[in-house]
């Protein structure tokens, strides 16, 4: 059948929403049939009086919700009818595991609340102006005393408190590495390191990882090899692939960096998922490591805080970085943070987080344990997923995305050395178990199916 055409009688606004509207009726109602031929957009622009690119704009929404699918050298057909799993949901995907962010335990009330508790105790005026770069010092003790629970030791004077730990991060390469500079990470590596180093100029080669985070003996060659003085590595959860590194291999880690005379910038902004977090790295060479966390995870993206742990001897120019980059935090979120710290409130929103995380944690290893890296003891928002032989990314995402879930493109967590195939999936950001449930087993239906896309 090539002959279906749209009823436009009486269908106000746009054209092309008309066409698109018309069609999705005719769906629903079982006068156009799956696997229906449509006419081509020319045709049926001729045919209806309209412009080609009116035509064009409404089978591009078409497709957009799921009603059509082009196939090049064939034509465009009705798309299948959406099982139980995959509602059709005008403009919204089934689910978006791209963005690692947490779900919400409440804590829009609970910042709301310190916020209304700061205008009403009249201490805003005092956070409004220009006020010092490192932070005001009651807002460095409060944090240095919550670093304290995730085993890391620090006074206020070396606390610097920061805009994220994207912020932290970006200092931290500015004060130790210059365009050209190699900068050695994990083979696969966090998507804002990528996005400094093509700021910077800086040159970022990959150090081969495995199920426990960046290997000793890998780092110490190529530090010996390229003359690399500036290592950047996330030993708790690492992203994107969730391996948490044991002990005696932080310890060669410190070892090695030690020996090379070289730096570390620590990315620990998963600590808190941890009861008892293992030793940070930068405990154990303090001189030589740069110690970055945030409370985006913990509370929320939007208040912009996080903290970094400088050697003394940047003390000065660390202050100047912060100036030059923006200054200082904004007090207002410090504040906010400082007062959730020392009222109980983030206490009990990490408990929060972390019931959450092993939750859905455990819904991806039962629907896709199979295809996920080895779970370590502690759940994270994010899991690895190891492509089967012969798959491939961009098919996956493809495959993915015409079921409604939206997955990150390869540059987006790119491997350093392209040696694992696979992609990051974040759990946090489906609005429900059920949500998150559903997604995941539609992408385990696609991987267990034959691949059928391919990207020419």
């Amino acid at each position: 059948m090539t002959d279906w055409i749209p009823s436009l009688q009486h269908s106000p606004g746009p054209r092309y929403l008309a066409i698109v509207e018309s069609l999705e009726a005719d769906i629903t109602g079982g006068r156009v049939k799956p696997g229906t031929r449509l006419s081509p957009q020319r045709d049926l622009a001729v045919l209806l009086g309209l412009s080609l690119g009116t035509v064009s704009k409404a089978y591009a929404e078409a497709e957009r919700r799921g009603l059509i699918a082009g196939e090049v050298g064939r034509g465009t057909f009705v798309a299948p009818r959406r099982d139980a799993r995959e509602p059709a949901r005008r403009g919204h995907a089934v689910a978006d595991l791209t963005l690692n962010v947490p779900p919400s335990t409440g804590e829009d009330r609970l910042i709301a609340t310190a916020l209304g508790s700061i205008a009403a105790d009249g201490n805003l005026p005092d956070l409004l102006g220009y006020l010092p770069h490192q932070g005001l010092r009651e807002h460095r003790e409060a944090i240095a005393a919550w670093l304290a629970t995730l085993g890391i030791a620090a006074d206020a004077e070396r606390l610097y408190i920061t805009q994220g730990a994207q912020h932290g991060l970006a200092v931290a390469l500015s004060l130790l590495a210059a365009r050209n500079d190699v900068v050695l990470a994990e083979s696969l590596t966090y998507s804002g390191m990528l996005a400094l180093a093509a700021q910077t100029g800086c040159r970022l080669l990959g150090v081969e990882l495995d199920r426990h985070g960046m290997v000793p003996k890998a780092l110490d060659r190529l530090l010996g090899e390229t003359g690399a003085r500036v290592v950047y590595a996330m030993p708790n959860l690492q992203t994107p692939t969730g391996a948490v590194m044991p002990q005696e291999r932080r310890e060669e880690i410190a070892a090695i960096v030690r020996r090379h005379a070289a730096y570390l910038i620590e990315d620990d902004v998963y600590a808190f998922l941890f009861p008892r977090p293992p030793q940070p790295i930068a405990a154990l060479i303090p001189e030589r490591s740069f110690y970055t966390v945030s409370f985006d995870k913990c509370l929320a993206p939007g208040l912009r805080i996080g903290a970094m742990i400088a050697p003394d001897a940047f003390r000065d120019r660390a202050v100047n970085a912060l100036r030059a980059t923006g200054w200082m935090a904004a007090p207002i979120q410090a504040e906010v943070v400082a007062r959730l710290i020392r009222d109980g409130g983030l206490a009990h929103q990490v408990a929060l987080k972390r019931n959450e995380a092993a939750k859905r944690s455990a819904i991806a290893h039962r629907i896709l344990g199979r295809y996920l890296r080895p779970s370590p003891d502690v759940a994270g928002f994010h899991v690895w997923l190891d492509l089967p032989a012969g798959r491939t990314v961009m098919a996956l995402i493809t495959q993915a995305a015409l079921a409604g879930i939206t997955l990150a493109p390869p540059g987006a967590l790119q491997s350093l050395d392209h040696a694992q195939a696979g992609v990051r999936l974040c759990l946090g950001g489906a609005a429900t178990e059920t949500e998150l449930e559903r997604a995941l087993t539609i992408l385990r239906d696609i991987l267990a199916s034959a691949e059928s896309i391919s990207i020419v």
